[in-house]
């Protein structure tokens, strides 16, 4: 079909078709390959994929064995978005592997999904970029602020899409001491288009606590900060662009008051969630800033008894029903409206829980797979990778050595009617051209 298609054309109609076809189209031919795995093919694909919703959910969640060595278990799944939490379509294998317990899922972006190995005292101080659509996942190198170049420390992660320069960031912030009166902490950018770490001079005065979660927002990414005098709140930002920091005050009713705040972002705007007051009293409540960067704007959305065991914020249904995580590793729904709780029947660790739009992108296709799965170990000091890349010698894909099926594949009726149909659409008086095509492939 390619042969009598303009090659601008061709271009047009592979980035319409879903994910899963266009990396079977790759198997077409060289020529194929090298169109879907151009960057500027990438690009216009996700600008595509972003005015559409693909109508699925990414869902994660652990549970651990209840005998020695206590293996967690951690499942990652694909549900319809009507369906969730019945009736999952694809259970996916994710080859980074916790050293000691389930990793951290940082945030993600256009697909992409930022993990990190955080386990407190163990500073295995590793990290990955993967793109369960496209199967692919890059490794993150090692920072340069370390346990062995600095000693102790505690740092905090953010991960986002720097748009002024199309690349993916993950930032870290490390102290390497406590001191509130003298603060230093030690900042870094990892870069995909560099592939590599930076330091960034900063002159931050708070201290993002060891564990805390981060929000990708508007070219920022956010986090909730302790200032100076070691109990006041302030949610700090790190613009992904300029690479500055910036400030914003959080409810004055909630200053003081709280041991944590978990930051989360939903419709477009921040939400701040305390759910630990200094007092014996308990309750778990989400604000949302309704005008970003405005103070005054801060809204409470609901106010739960602590009584109930709520522990985290999982995640908004666009139903209007908040999920949410209880003490005890149940996962339920809250109706806001109603003020009634329900059960999901999902048990498992509350911090494992994560629940997102799956954005289906081509983003990382054009990488190789820098490693594939392998158990994590505490005392072979590797990282939880293979040492061998998955990809040929040659660097051509090994999908390649696979043309004669994939050109069998590409050429199925199912294929070739959704490029149809495209067809139709970006060009309805040249339907004579994909018919001639689609003749030839029978």
């Amino acid at each position: 079909m390619s042969d009598h298609l303009p090659q601008e054309l061709l271009a047009e109609i592979l980035s319409r078709l879903p994910v899963k076809s266009i990396l079977i189209c790759r198997c077409v031919s060289k020529t194929w390959y090298s169109l879907i795995t151009n960057p500027s093919f990438i690009d216009d694909h996700l600008k595509k994929t972003a005015a559409r919703n693909s109508g699925l959910l990414f869902f994660r969640y652990s549970t651990r064995e209840l005998v020695w060595p206590f293996k967690e278990n951690v499942r990652y799944l694909l549900y319809p978005d009507k369906s969730f939490p019945a009736n999952p379509v694809e259970e996916l294998d994710c080859p980074f592997k916790g050293v000691k317990r389930i990793v951290n899922i940082v945030g993600s972006c256009n697909g992409v999904f930022c993990l990190s190995d955080d386990v407190y005292g163990k500073y295995t101080e590793r990290a990955a970029l993967w793109n369960p659509s496209v199967r692919k996942i890059v490794n993150i190198p090692c920072p340069n602020f370390t346990f062995t170049s600095y000693g102790p420390y505690i740092h905090s992660l953010g991960f986002g899409f720097d748009s002024t320069t199309d690349d993916y960031k993950l930032v870290r912030i490390a102290y390497s001491h406590f001191n509130f009166g003298e603060i230093r902490p030690f900042v870094e950018i990892y870069s995909l288009r560099s592939r590599g770490w930076r330091k960034v001079n900063n002159n931050l005065k708070y201290v993002m606590l060891e564990g805390s979660t981060s929000a990708f927002l508007n070219g920022a990414c956010h986090w909730v900060a302790i200032k100076e005098d070691g109990i006041s709140e302030v949610i700090v930002s790190f613009a992904l662009g300029e690479e500055v920091f910036g400030e914003m005050e959080v409810p004055d009713c909630l200053v003081k008051k709280y041991i944590f705040m978990d930051i989360a972002v939903f419709d477009g705007s921040l939400l701040l969630v305390p759910f630990m007051k200094f007092t014996t009293e308990r309750c778990f409540s989400v604000w949302m800033m309704k005008k970003y960067g405005v103070p005054g704007s801060w809204t409470k959305l609901f106010n739960i008894s602590h009584s109930e065991g709520i522990r985290r914020l999982v995640a908004f249904r666009q139903n209007g029903k908040v999920l949410l995580a209880k003490e005890d590793g149940e996962l339920v729904f809250y109706d806001p409206k109603t003020e009634e709780i329900s059960a999901t029947e999902i048990l498992g660790n509350t911090r494992s829980f994560y629940l997102d739009t799956l954005v289906e992108s081509l983003v990382l296709l054009d990488e190789a797979n820098e490693f594939a799965e392998e158990e994590a170990s505490e005392d072979d000091g590797t990282n939880g990778v293979s040492k061998e890349p998955s990809s040929s010698p040659d660097g051509v894909d090994k999908d390649l050595q696979k043309i004669s099926e994939g050109k069998k594949n590409a050429n199925s009726p199912m294929i070739l009617n959704e490029a149809n149909e495209i067809f139709e659409e970006v060009a309805p008086s040249s339907n004579s051209t994909i018919d001639k095509a689609n003749e030839e492939s029978k």
